[in-house]
């Protein structure tokens, strides 16, 4: 790709990412990270009524068991419990009006995250994408919400990427037989032959490692995200 058509795609990409909710781009920012450890890639953040962050957190499961100090940070690091949405709840002081505050992540929460944020009372969920991993039916998917208010971005091209980088640790160490990509080859071909092709050179785990923020190592792959975009499920 020429300079040019870079240079005008990393200000078109910045002007999308400035146009997003701040509780999306911390989600984002915590997805990416995920990128960089080499885990399964998600997302979350908390938002306080007035629109300030309260916690943040990603998924911890499969990261690479840390030192002492690590593992204290973070408590649930390795185990089944590590998602990202349980990892920013456990960041929210007891004190805190539950009730006022917004949980944003990169994908639907599971069966078990939104049984958490119902329990405790949390009184909106925002998501970027669905969980690719997850098969269940929408009557399925608003059973769990209970009384919890739920909410998608709705965005095309902000469900590509999320839903990308979600699959992708998963495309680079294990290509085409990758559970998740299996699982979604037919569900979502466009969005799984573009996982594998941007696997291929790991550039974007390149990225990620060399401390890269988002959106800047989207903007070369652009055009192919809009593209899926174009495929993309609505609401």
């Amino acid at each position: 790709m020429k300079a040019q058509q870079v240079d005008s795609a990393e200000r078109k990409l910045e002007q999308f990412w400035a146009s997003l909710p701040a509780g999306a781009r911390a989600a984002f920012e915590e997805q990416w990270a995920g990128v960089a450890a080499g885990g399964l890639p998600c997302g979350s953040c908390v938002i306080d009524a007035t629109g300030n962050l309260v916690a943040r957190g990603r998924n911890h499961v499969y990261d690479a068991a840390g030192e002492i100090e690590t593992r204290a940070r973070y408590a649930l690091q390795q185990t089944r419990l590590a998602h990202a949405e349980m990892n920013a709840l456990a960041g929210v002081p007891t004190a805190v009006d539950h009730a006022g505050l917004t949980l944003w992540t990169t994908q639907h929460p599971c069966s078990m995250c939104a049984a958490a944020l119902q329990f405790i009372g949390v009184g909106r969920v925002c998501y970027v994408a669905d969980d690719p991993s997850d098969f269940s039916s929408s009557e399925e998917l608003r059973a769990r919400h209970g009384t919890v208010h739920y909410a998608s971005l709705g965005d095309a091209l902000a469900w590509v990427i999320s839903n990308v980088i979600f699959l992708y640790n998963s495309a680079v160490q294990r290509g085409e037989s990758a559970r998740n990509l299996a699982l979604n080859r037919d569900r979502y071909p466009e969005l799984v032959a573009l996982t594998l092709e941007l696997a291929k050179s790991d550039r974007l785990g390149q990225a990620a490692r060399s401390g890269a923020a988002l959106p800047a190592p989207l903007a070369p792959f652009q055009s192919a995200l809009e593209l899926v975009a174009e495929h993309a499920p609505h609401g």
